[in-house]
């Protein structure tokens, strides 16, 4: 966990960094095979995350850690989800998606994930951790992707736009963390 906890700035700038790129790309075009490097994200944040609440522990408290988990466990759900549809051929990113069976297990791993990082934004925002710019940017972006998961569709342009400021509010925490002491204490 030491190793996780002195890479987790670099993992979250890296995390928001592909988030941002990725949002423009599936805005322009909601169709594109570009949806599946939000997995990547899943997996640099879902690490990032865990990291992260152990270097800010004394500070973000009960609701940092038990969202630093639900992340955690949503992303690696997530990643599960998304290696079955892979191997199974069943990966959708057009319109058709609404009558994707996956889709019932797509959301619920996604929610998960979106209301760890959720928790965890309010508890950067609540204790002043590392950036509380950032975890008003994270809570900001969060929601609309909690938006997101929940259209079956394409969504739309605005909340794809909207989910930007998840990446940029990850970039903003992981940059922080990388100028914060090593171990934050309350």
């Amino acid at each position: 966990m030491d190793a996780l906890s002195r890479s987790a700035g670099y993992l979250a700038i890296a995390g928001g960094a592909v988030a941002t790129v990725l949002v423009g790309v599936v805005a322009y075009d909601p169709n594109t095979a570009a949806w599946n490097g939000f997995f990547l994200v899943v997996a640099l944040l879902g690490a990032a995350v865990l990291g992260l609440e152990s270097r800010t522990r004394a500070l973000t408290g009960q609701l940092g850690r038990v969202s630093a988990w639900l992340s955690a466990i949503g992303a690696a759900a997530l990643l599960v989800v998304f290696a079955y549809a892979a191997a199974t051929n069943q990966m959708n990113f057009d319109a058709s998606a609404a009558s994707d069976p996956l889709m019932p297990f797509w959301a619920v791993t996604a929610i998960a994930w979106f209301l760890g990082n959720i928790g965890f934004g309010v508890a950067i925002v609540r204790a002043k951790a590392l950036s509380a710019n950032g975890g008003w940017l994270v809570l900001a972006g969060a929601v609309a992707g909690v938006g997101m998961s929940l259209i079956p569709s394409a969504p739309p342009v605005p909340l794809t736009l909207l989910f930007g400021l998840f990446g940029i509010g990850w970039v903003v925490v992981g940059y922080a963390a990388t100028r914060a002491p090593r171990r934050l204490t309350a």
